[in-house]
């Protein structure tokens, strides 16, 4: 007989379940985070620029405005420019009103200037200053302002 006997002693199989795949770590999801930066950075962009859009029409009408109440314009001239203003601004107030929130200040002081006291102004203001232009440029510097 052989001297060297070999004794097995039985083995516990385990249960395969470990994915053939390597091991995958944790880690931080980084892709997801630079696409929700991205998509933030986006819509902050457009918001800004829909904004500044808005403002610059205002703006413009109101430099018009001033240019107007200086030069001492006739009632023709107003009235004409009082149906520019109306074409150019009456989408420019559509657009806020369904925009502006406390959420959105800047967007809200815009529609007030514009919806509140803009028309009343074109119409108390063309000699010279009135309470409306007092609150309009008011709401106008609000709005620059933040």
């Amino acid at each position: 007989m052989n001297q060297f006997t070999l004794k097995l002693s039985p083995v516990k199989k385990k249960m395969d379940t470990e994915s053939p795949l390597p091991a995958r770590k944790k880690r931080f999801p980084f892709m997801i985070v630079l696409t929700a930066l991205a998509l933030v950075t986006i819509y902050t962009l457009l918001v800004f620029k829909a904004h500044n859009l808005e403002y610059k029409k205002i703006k413009a009408v109101h430099q018009e405005f001033l240019v107007l109440q200086q030069q001492g314009a006739s009632d023709t001239e107003w009235e004409s420019f009082k149906q520019s203003v109306h074409t150019r601004i009456d989408p420019v107030i559509k657009k806020l009103e369904a925009t502006a929130s406390s959420e959105y200040p800047v967007q809200q002081q815009l529609l007030w200037a514009a919806r509140d006291y803009l028309y009343p102004m074109l119409d108390s203001a063309r000699v010279s200053r009135s309470s409306d232009q007092v609150r309009f440029e008011k709401h106008l510097r609000e709005a620059e302002s933040r």
